[in-house]
């Protein structure tokens, strides 16, 4: 699924967003946050504070690209 497509979920308050955003950039999350976090209970809950903090600050932003290229 494209950003575009993904961030109208987002301003539709649609949940699917946050699904779609774990399987478009999951892999990078839990990537980025093994190289800081040891335990792996604490990557979740980094990669879901993350994805809590897309949900309740996209609808102010109107960006078209979530990866910031």
């Amino acid at each position: 699924m494209t950003d575009e497509k993904i961030i109208e979920l987002f301003w539709s308050r649609n949940e699917d967003a946050i699904k779609e955003t774990e399987k478009k950039f999951g892999d990078l999350c839990y990537y980025v946050t093994s190289g800081i976090l040891a335990i792996k209970e604490d990557r979740e809950e980094c990669v879901s504070d993350v994805m809590l903090a897309l949900w309740n600050n996209i609808p102010p932003e109107n960006d078209d690209e979530l990866s910031g290229e």
